[in-house]
């Protein structure tokens, strides 16, 4: 039996390590250059992604299906559903929305509208609204740029939480009956 302090014959034998000595480093130039575009690179990406991130959550959060009913974001598009309660007019069965928007808000609310009537329905504002004398423009801002002749104005019966709630009626270029809803806060 051999002694355990023996060596195996086949055990390597390791040379002694040299001496520690001293290295100094080698700088290389260009490694701050490289940090700082390495840096305004990172910070360029963060700043796409906070972008595409804040305009695809901010699209979806106007939406009706999104968050604009629930949080402060106004709603920039309105169903037909949603313009018949706000305005409070029964609108008829094929009414198209073509824009909207509305905010809620404590103090009043806003909502604004442009519906299409279609051909040969049968729709009155006189169940909600008193049709006024005369040109009234302020009253419905929109007016002014849309396409439409033979202008209407109507003011609401009931005015929304101090609001002024107005509409105003006429027809396109097509000859369909266009109404321009327009809820604001009273300055």
């Amino acid at each position: 039996m051999a002694d355990d302090n023996e060596l195996d014959d086949n055990e390597p034998e390791f040379e002694p390590l040299a001496e520690a000595r001293d290295v100094e480093p080698v700088r290389e130039r260009g490694q701050g250059l490289r940090l700082g575009v390495s840096l305004v690179l990172a910070g360029l990406a963060l700043g796409a992604i906070v972008a595409v991130g804040t305009i695809v959550v901010g699209g979806f959060a106007q939406t009706e299906a999104g968050l604009c009913r629930i949080t402060w974001a106004p709603c920039t598009e309105l169903s037909l559903g949603s313009v018949t309660a706000l305005s409070g007019v029964d609108l008829p069965e094929g009414a198209e929305v073509v824009s909207g928007f509305s905010r809620e808000s404590e103090q009043s609310p806003e909502f604004r509208a442009e519906v299409t009537i279609p051909d040969g329905a049968l729709f009155t504002l006189s169940t909600e609204y008193g049709e006024l004398d005369g040109n009234q423009p302020d009253l419905v801002p929109a007016v002014e740029g849309a396409d439409i002749t033979g202008v209407r104005y109507w003011l609401r019966f009931e005015q929304p939480g101090g609001a002024i709630a107005a509409a105003a009626q006429g027809f396109d270029q097509q000859g369909r009956t266009v109404i321009l809803f327009d809820t604001h806060p009273v300055d």
